[in-house]
């Protein structure tokens, strides 16, 4: 899962990035546009009992990178919208975490959280806008030499740009990610989206979650939108301290858990993944999947091989594997299953994919 950190400069993205990967710093960049990136581990107590069991020789959780990305200028416009290799960057990542300042700053003053959040969405949707625009040029010049089989993908750029030029984004248009003829665009402003309100230490929960509610007005008809708060500073700091002195520090601060979990979850769930597992002496392994997915595609995910000449899976859910207490125990009270390859896998199911190639 690769999610990059977008805003407005001075949002305070290079603090977040370090309070998100636990510490980090995004290094010396050749360049002003080349990204910072962090790779977290993500802990989940299910994998640290199937190490325990199997003790295996390598135990492989599920990663998240984080790519702290240059500040958008915040100047979009018409033919002059966000440049091409910031677009490499960003089109290729599975989401976005745009961080919206909401702490007083001495260049730039008191804080507008919603203002500063449209000013983004605003050069997403003119970026997208520009390519579209050029992209339909083409397909009329093709259309007018004869080519009718473009014609479906005209209509669909035309609603496009039309939904653009509302200044809407195109997220709201369900054909941009079921059609393959548009979703081959990465568009910006159609990506899952996660906007994180970076919250200065002088600002209550009661007041971050009062612009958060502002927040949920303006994205309320938009799909693949989550919101959240966080104090990025406090985080950062959290992020060198002890197991034991960052848990004090959190209680002192009233909050239950540190912002990297929580962010972590916010993002599968806006991404609507499950987790998988394969556990074995060789290796323990978690394995991101779309919720929805079946056992072939899960099969797929660990190897094509796999998902190829697929014949059947062995299952066993987590909670009656721990509470069987071993895999034998789990046959013996018939907890373990032979699946087909339409079962659609649960979140927590350990898998044994056999195949034949």
């Amino acid at each position: 899962m690769k999610l990059g950190i977008v805003g407005l400069p001075g949002s305070g993205k290079t603090v977040l990035f370090r309070a998100l990967t636990g510490g980090l710093n995004p290094g010396e960049q050749r360049n002003r546009q080349d990204p910072g990136l962090g790779v977290v581990k993500v802990s989940d107590p299910r994998m640290d009992f199937l190490t325990q069991y199997h003790k295996p020789k390598k135990v492989t959780p599920v990663h998240v990178e984080y790519l702290d990305i240059a500040g958008l200028t915040g100047e979009g416009k018409q033919g002059r919208s966000i440049g091409d290799k910031l677009l490499s960057i960003i089109r290729p990542l599975d989401a976005l975490v745009t961080c919206v300042r909401y702490f007083d700053s001495a260049s730039s003053g008191k804080p507008s959280p919603l203002s500063d959040y449209r000013t983004v969405e605003e050069e997403m949707i003119l970026s997208d806008l520009s390519i579209v625009e050029k992209r339909l040029e083409r397909v009329v010049k093709d259309l007018s030499r004869g080519r009718k089989e473009l014609s479906e993908e005209f209509d669909l750029l035309t609603q496009a740009r039309d939904l653009l030029n509302e200044a809407k984004p195109l997220r709201l248009m369900k054909e941009v990610e079921q059609n393959e003829k548009l979703r081959g665009f990465a568009f910006l402003s159609a990506k899952p989206q996660l906007i994180l309100l970076n919250t200065g230490e002088n600002k209550s929960p009661e007041e971050a979650r009062q612009v958060l509610s502002e927040f949920a007005e303006h994205i309320k008809d938009q799909p693949n939108v989550s919101i959240d708060w966080l104090y990025a500073d406090m985080e950062a700091e959290l992020a060198g301290m002890s197991e034991e002195e960052a848990s004090e520090f959190l209680v002192d601060m009233a909050l239950e858990e540190g912002a990297k979990e929580r962010i972590i979850k916010r993002s599968f769930e806006l991404l609507n993944l499950i987790v998988f597992f394969t556990a074995g002496e060789p290796e323990v392994r978690a394995w991101s999947l779309v919720r929805g997915r079946t056992a072939v595609k899960a099969a797929g995910t660990v190897h094509s091989d796999m998902e190829r000449g697929f014949i059947r899976a062995e299952v066993v859910a987590f909670d009656d594997f721990k509470s069987t207490g071993s895999l034998v125990a789990a046959q013996k009270a018939g907890k373990v299953r032979l699946e087909g390859r339409d079962y659609v896998v649960k979140d927590g199911d350990i898998m044994l994919f056999r195949f034949n190639v």
